[in-house]
């Protein structure tokens, strides 16, 4: 007979109920842990995905590449000096504010409005050749020049298109907060902020020298600057300053107004001497600071007097201080010793006598800071005598001995401005 087939023996009970006890076991761990490290208090928290980080940079120019025009006011430049030669600034404050009630050519119509073309119209013509506008239209009538404006573009012409011509724009770099940093035109943009139809808020082109919005820090981006000699951190008596104390604003200081650049007077020195011991064309950045750092040092060493042996400022009279200096055709000096041109005469010998090669600032040589080599017995039409004449007229003013408007000497306009103020008829300009 044959058997059903029996089924296996049954499992013990521990063995039927082992994966059950298992998994509540695992289920019980996290509570287990909780329990062994204290409360729910110091359970930490679920990571969130952090905020994007906060772009603080100003957005308006950090797509600009170097090369690219830009149109911006004049407030938005932010220096990288500390200092400006003042009596530059005062040249063409006084230069550009002609006297439109000056009886000295008042019954000659034509007479009056060439000196009107030589002063006022000179304001618009920089401001257009500084604009890459190339120059301004001259005005036809007194009316004319009275109804123009720089704040006004619509009452004067520009022979081009503001921001056409790249070739005289100053330059700027965009810095590290997007901002703009003037490397080019301090004192440019300091004369047309302070004459009365300019100010901070005047529309001016500049060109992207390079685009620094990408570095991280201030510091890196100031320490970039240095090292491209980007940035001139002297202060008006040349003495070295940090980032931290460059000014705000472009401008001079005043005490109705916070922010604005100091005064070095060897700054305004080297200027007189463009065109008697260095040319302007092509020089690096700040030229005229590395000129003033060479003659100080000859100042320090015995070689060349300081400003003050001669009469340059008040209580010296502007009389005094124009006095005329010249150089022979053997070079020898000649006319007065103790008034401003003198010094500036002073100034570019020392400067002229140097050889191409020697040393000036650092790596920088003579020739590449634009020294004028100056020859006895030059002709008409050579540097030499175009530095002789150019030295001769800087103190002359605007009148001719036969009663004709001329144009006037550089320091004749900065001597009388810093005295006197705008050129007005019974102020001490003379009429």
């Amino acid at each position: 007979m044959s058997r059903t087939p029996s089924l296996a023996a049954p499992l013990p009970f521990a063995a039927r109920w082992r994966p059950a006890l298992r998994v509540l076991a695992l289920a019980s761990l996290p509570l287990l842990l909780a329990a062994c490290n204290g409360s729910d208090d110091d359970t930490p928290p679920v990571a969130q995905n952090p905020a994007p980080p906060v772009d603080t940079r100003n957005p308006a120019y950090l797509a600009t590449k170097p090369g690219d025009v830009i149109k911006v006011r004049i407030e938005e430049l932010r220096p990288t000096q500390a200092a400006i030669g003042y009596d530059q600034i005062y040249y063409k404050l006084g230069r550009w504010q002609g006297d439109f009630n000056r009886p000295t050519w008042a019954a000659n119509a034509v007479n009056q409005l060439d000196y009107v073309n030589r002063t006022v119209g000179k304001k618009f013509s920089d401001y257009c050749e500084d604009m890459g506008g190339t120059t301004a239209q001259a005005f036809t009538t007194v009316a004319q020049a009275q109804a123009a404006r720089l704040d006004k573009p619509d009452t004067f012409n520009c022979t081009a298109a503001p921001g056409s011509d790249p070739t005289n724009l100053k330059t700027v770099v965009i810095g590290w907060d997007g901002n703009l940093y003037l490397t080019d035109g301090h004192h440019t943009f300091s004369s047309l902020r302070e004459i009365s139809d300019g100010g901070p808020k005047l529309p001016v082109w500049v060109k992207v020298d390079a685009n620094y919005s990408a570095i991280g820090t201030a510091s890196a981006f100031w320490q970039r600057m240095v090292d491209e000699r980007k940035a001139w951190l002297r202060d008006g008596q040349n003495q070295p300053i940090t980032v931290d104390q460059l000014p705000s604003r472009l401008g001079i200081a005043n005490a109705q107004e916070a922010g604005g650049m100091q005064e070095d007077r060897y700054r305004s020195l080297v200027y007189f001497t463009r065109d008697i011991a260095y040319s302007n064309g092509n020089l690096p950045e700040f030229a005229e600071f590395l000129w003033g750092d060479w003659l100080r040092r000859q100042v320090a060493g015995g070689q060349l007097a300081g400003l003050d042996t001669y009469a340059m400022v008040a209580p010296s009279t502007p009389a005094q201080i124009l006095t005329v200096s010249t150089l022979s055709a053997a070079l020898a000096s000649t006319g007065a010793n103790d008034g401003y041109a003198a010094a500036v005469r002073n100034a570019a010998l020392k400067m002229t006598a140097l050889a191409d090669t020697d040393i000036v600032f650092q790596d920088r040589t003579a020739a590449s800071l634009g020294r004028i080599v100056l020859v006895p017995g030059a002709a008409s039409g050579t540097p030499t005598k175009t530095a002789r004449d150019t030295l001769e007229e800087l103190p002359r003013n605007d009148v001719k001995t036969n009663g004709d408007p001329r144009t006037a000497g550089k320091l004749w306009y900065s001597v009388n401005y810093r005295a006197c103020g705008k050129p007005a008829a019974g102020t001490c300009w003379g009429w």
